[in-house]
């Protein structure tokens, strides 16, 4: 009984470390597809960031803006290289210090009567005084708290400090562009702040501002328990017929908080509307752009614009020859909203970037050529070899096994060749057709597995009248399911993976496939990480679907390759 105890003891020990090592595995393997899908949902300042987080950080709407950041500047420490100075003796001073200033500081800063804004300016102060103070100044035994805090005790770095925690809604310039595509700036010479006018001032003001020199207005909002949203309305000249409209352009400032922006547009006898909001996300100046419904809509380009929808015509939306009313709706988001804007910022802006739905159907149609194709030419060459005798079936067989053996980089410059003499480049046929002529590893696995075939059951066909296609549409094929499935899937991911053979025989954007999509729009994203990733997720998606739900087959196709009947 004790043996049988100690078996049972030992056999569990051993199923619980079996497990851990598989879901060790399992974890390892899935952390590249995990980072892949929280960095799709991330902006560009997350990426970037020191702490480099692996899951996104949760968007948090405000009622109120302006507001402080709380989680710009850390907690004052003292870095490791320091501790061995007179930086901990001197830091409790040096703070108070910095807090003395902060204070007399707010009678000329208003955006120290913040809530929390006193805080992170002393925090960000601290930060600054560490990156301006050499570390052989911290060994002086002479130094003290204020020579050390004179450093940053100056009105620019507060301001530069509170440039990094402030977050606040600016707006600058408007631009419109008429239908002969030339930009003309709006009312270059009337104040930012006097160019809007909220229609509910109680909840909004607007006041004058500089950012980097430059002229801007902020805005300060707040949002009622009853009302969802703020409304800013302006009145502009245009220097051409506000019937030849077709472009509006705002530069802004996002305030992160993820409030929705729409805007509407009437003159010219019609009203416009967009149908896709601005999120205020990030805190870097921006430009959003509206545009009316055009052919270039449907052009393979970089779309940067925002449609504009026409709900209305008539007199009444006439408002002059020349003058245009534009209407801002800031709606507020929860935190639904703000989590499913975040979500999807990235893929929108994919779909933007290229014409990623046509760049799919293309990836599909060569896929399912591609199949049939293998499928077909590769099943028959098979039977041929596996269950008909003629002569030379050997030597045929031996050759082409050797062509396994051939490197493709070998054969990439002559069958370029080949089909540019055929007429083929920058058509999509040589991606397909050469599908229908075999393949050497698909014909050996089937042969393989038709091998495995008993003899008897082709035997009761012949005798049942049956010829050698009858025998291999109605006998052989029903049997090598499980192999037609793995070799389906094998055709699947390497069609649907496929950048080399794309890249060398296409020049036109029109006719990309989806692995060749995602090379141009890292092209032209540059550095946008979050967009690349969501792109990347979007196509490994259907693999892992095709793969979850054909495991199976693929599995059989595998393992009952060359077993006996």
């Amino acid at each position: 009984m004790r043996q049988s105890s100690s078996q049972l003891i030992a056999r569990f020990l051993a199923a619980i470390a079996q497990h851990s090592i598989l879901i060790a595995l399992a974890l390892m393997f899935a952390y590249p597809f995990v980072w892949m899908v929280a960095t799709s949902a991330k902006v560009e300042r997350e990426m970037f960031s020191p702490e480099r987080p692996l899951f996104p950080r949760a968007p948090l709407p405000r009622t109120r803006s302006p507001f402080v950041d709380m989680s710009e500047f850390p907690t004052p420490t003292i870095p490791d290289e320091l501790k061995t100075t007179r930086a901990p003796e001197l830091m409790p001073a040096i703070l108070q210090c910095l807090d003395t200033f902060v204070r007399t500081e707010q009678l000329f800063h208003a955006e120290l009567s913040l809530p929390g804004a006193a805080r992170e300016a002393v925090e960000g102060l601290w930060e600054r005084l560490l990156a301006l103070t050499p570390h052989a100044v911290w060994t002086n035994p002479a130094l003290t708290s204020a020579l050390v805090a004179q450093r940053v005790l100056r009105p620019h770095e507060l301001s530069n400090v509170l440039a990094r925690v402030i977050r606040s809604f600016s707006l600058r310039t408007c631009m419109a562009r008429d239908d002969a595509l030339t930009i003309y700036t709006l009312a270059p010479h009337i104040p930012f702040e006097h160019q809007w006018r909220p229609l509910q001032p109680s909840c909004v003001a607007l006041s004058p501002a500089h950012e980097d020199d430059t002229p801007c207005a902020h805005i300060a909002y707040t949002f009622p328990t009853a009302t969802n949203v703020l409304t800013l309305e302006g009145t502009f000249q245009l220097p051409f017929p506000a019937s030849n409209l077709f472009q509006f352009t705002l530069a802004y400032r996002p305030d992160d908080t993820w409030h929705r922006l729409y805007v509407r547009i009437e003159g010219g006898g019609r009203v416009l509307v967009s149908q896709e909001p601005v999120y205020l996300f990030d805190i870097n100046w921006s430009a959003a752009v509206w545009q009316r419904r055009s052919a270039q809509d449907e052009e393979v380009k970089i779309k940067r614009w925002i449609p504009l929808e026409e709900i209305a015509t008539g007199p009444a939306h006439d408002l002059g020859p020349h003058t245009l009313r534009v209407t801002l709706e800031l709606r507020r988001s929860n935190l639904a909203h703000a989590w499913l804007g975040k979500l999807a910022r990235n893929y929108r802006a994919a779909f933007k970037f290229i014409p990623f739905w046509r760049y799919v159907a293309t990836s599909i149609v060569l896929v399912i050529l591609n199949i049939i194709g293998t499928l077909a030419s590769s099943s028959l060459v098979a039977y041929s070899f596996a269950r008909l005798r003629w002569p030379g079936r050997d030597l045929c067989f031996l050759l082409l096994l050797a062509t396994l053996m051939v490197p493709p980089q070998v054969t990439m410059i002559p069958g370029f060749i080949i089909i540019k003499w055929l007429g083929w480049y920058n058509t999509l046929q040589p991606l397909w057709v050469f599908s229908f002529c075999g393949n050497a590893f698909f014909i050996f696995l089937l042969r393989q597995f038709m091998k495995g075939i008993p003899n008897d059951l082709e035997d009761a066909a012949r005798i049942d009248g049956c010829g050698f296609l009858r025998i291999y549409w109605h006998v052989i094929l029903p049997l090598i399911k499980p192999s037609l499935a793995a070799i389906a899937i094998f055709t699947f991911m390497g069609v649907w993976n496929d950048f080399m053979g794309p890249l060398i025989l296409l020049n036109d954007h029109r006719l990309y496939p989806l692995s060749l999509g995602l090379f141009s729009l890292n092209v032209q994203a540059g550095a946008n990480l979050g967009m690349m990733m969501a792109g990347s997720f979007l196509m490994t998606l259907p693999v892992l679907v095709i793969f979850f739900f054909a495991q199976k087959y693929f599995i059989q196709g595998i393992t009952l390759t060359g077993m006996k009947g």
